[in-house]
């Protein structure tokens, strides 16, 4: 249950670099494996899915990073809506380490024109506005659990003693970005604007960071991008209205995970379920 291991094991067997580099990480197909004590299934999209696939030509496709993948959840938000939503099939096109630009760019090559979609839903987490850089791993990268784990142990003295950013100022510079923030905003504008001459319903989850949930650090941030969906008559929901009730540390993975896990996903799940519903109809 090492999350930097576990994480190097998904990227090493599950995951190939694109040859197009805005989309930057694409999963491989039809294949398996299990990552921080949950099963994985990819299918032949790469989606992830449950052993019993569903079928049915109503479709909701949800892009997203490793929150919306299910990192570490044995059922995600996904395969729950799946089962509340009985006439629609949940597609989850979410990949770990992705931003917003990867995201869409993916739906547009490999997605856009493969199904009919009733909705669209982006699940938006803090750091999608980050500048992600794909290399070539070497061989102690791609192969080393020890120089995995060394490198891990090092960035955790780092940050305790203020050599690296800590996870909260990491997550605020993202924001910092101009150059970044326009693209990524851009091309949400243009999966708008694809879905309203589809007839596509499009929707932008607000997945929030589970720490500090009660004193939440990010409220302005989450501000930028519902604003710009407010300015764009796009839906814009936030699960951060569901999740803040709860004990923050009962929906992480682990101590050292803060990733939702089974419990949380439920959460979103049912929060999802009762917006969905209401936009479908």
């Amino acid at each position: 249950m090492n999350y930097e291991i576990e994480m190097m094991k998904y990227a090493k067997d599950l995951k190939v670099i694109s040859k197009n580099k805005k989309i930057g990480i694409e999963h491989k197909k039809n294949i398996e494996g299990t990552y921080m004590g949950a099963k994985v299934i990819l299918d032949e999209n790469g989606f992830r899915i449950k052993n019993n696939k569903k079928k049915s030509n109503n479709k909701i496709i949800m892009l997203g990073d490793s929150m919306t993948f299910g990192w570490g959840a044995n059922e995600t938000f996904s395969d729950l809506l799946n089962e509340k939503l009985r006439n629609h099939e949940i597609l989850n096109a979410g990949i770990g380490n992705t931003n917003t630009i990867m995201q869409i760019s993916n739906f547009f090559e490999n997605f856009s024109n493969k199904y009919n979609y009733d909705m669209i839903v982006l699940n938006f987490f803090i750091n999608d506005f980050e500048s992600v850089i794909i290399n070539k791993p070497n061989f102690l990268q791609k192969y080393s659990y020890f120089y995995t784990f060394l490198n891990n142990k090092l960035n955790t003295v780092f940050i305790k003693f203020k050599i690296k950013e800590d996870w909260e100022k990491f997550y605020s510079k993202n924001y910092s970005n101009k150059e970044i923030r326009e693209e990524t905003l851009n091309l949400i504008n243009k999966l708008n604007k694809y879905c309203l001459k589809n007839n596509i319903k499009f929707v932008i989850h607000n997945i929030p960071e589970l720490r500090d949930l009660d004193d939440y650090k990010f409220k302005k941030e989450t501000l930028i991008i519902k604003d710009f969906a407010t300015k764009n008559n796009i839906i814009f929901i936030d699960s951060h209205d569901a999740l803040k009730m709860y004990n923050e540390e009962s929906l992480w993975v682990t101590k050292l995970d803060p990733h939702a896990n089974d419990k949380a996903h439920e959460i979103i799940s049912n929060y999802l379920y009762k917006n969905i519903k209401k936009i479908l109809n």
